[in-house]
């Protein structure tokens, strides 16, 4: 069976960015997704995904406009040390997590330190970079009526319901 919409598929996954290993399942692992109803697949990768089926291998680069954007330089903040928590880890690649004026999750990592000033940077760490992973598909199966109607797999590498 080939991959094609209200499908389920089970893939391992790497992500390499930079030619470096950055995500992807562990040894032995795989991720099951509902084809359609990936969320927090990027869009291009589950669309690069139709049409394999069980067995193929495939390398897919997306370009960061199409993942996660390019790197903007005004999302780049000088402050002062006395602006974090007493004890914060400012170590270069150090991440804290905070708020827009919305309320909307954002994530800065210490990109530079000297003396009273901290620059962080607002940017996703892979802002401007290609992102290449590796698929190795392992199954395609029909999705089940629950499984549509829920949006999600269920049983194995998916949700189970106790009813």
């Amino acid at each position: 069976m080939l991959v094609a919409a209200q499908t389920v598929v089970k893939f391992a996954w790497t992500l390499n960015v930079d030619g470096k290993r950055v995500d992807g399942t562990s040894e032995g692992e795989s991720q099951t997704i509902l084809i359609g109803h990936a969320h927090g697949l990027p869009l291009q990768l589950e669309a690069s995904l139709m049409g394999l089926e069980a067995g193929e291998h495939k390398t897919v680069c997306i370009e960061a406009q199409n993942a996660h954007g390019e790197h903007d330089p005004s999302k780049r903040q000088t402050v002062p040390v006395s602006s974090f928590p007493a004890g914060a880890n400012l170590e270069i690649g150090a991440k804290f997590f905070t708020q827009d004026a919305t309320g909307n999750p954002l994530t800065a990592r210490v990109v530079e330190s000297s003396g009273d000033d901290v620059t962080v940077d607002f940017n996703h760490e892979f802002a401007g970079k290609i992102l290449e992973y590796m698929i190795q598909m392992q199954s395609v199966r029909a999705a089940e009526p629950g499984e549509l109607e829920h949006g999600h797999v269920h049983g194995a590498g998916g949700v189970s319901h106790e009813h």
